[in-house]
């Protein structure tokens, strides 16, 4: 009678500990969806920020080209007239200053 005493316990407890792991088990599961929603959220955040700063940069990439191309206008003509006033100048000074 007393094994049977020790075994009554004994699997109580075990039974205590398996119905408190199942528990524990359904509670994380539970949980499981709302964290998955939550990282979706973050990810379409995160992938919305992307998209924004791939808008911004293309924007920035057209500023910079275009004052690429003035700069180099600018260039262009200014040594064009460097160039001509080389030529020219000379020559203006002589009948300026004989």
């Amino acid at each position: 009678m007393t094994a049977r005493a020790t075994l009554k316990p004994k699997l109580e407890i075990q039974v205590a500990v398996l119905d408190q792991r199942l528990t524990s088990l359904e509670t994380r599961n539970e949980s499981v969806p709302v964290r998955l929603t939550t990282l979706e959220q973050r990810f379409e955040h995160m992938s919305d920020q992307l998209e924004e700063l791939n808008e911004g940069q293309h924007k920035l990439t057209t500023v910079v080209s275009g004052i690429g191309t003035k700069i180099t206008w600018a260039l262009a003509v200014a040594s064009t007239l460097w160039a001509v006033l080389q030529m020219i100048g000379p020559t203006l000074l002589r009948l300026v200053f004989p």
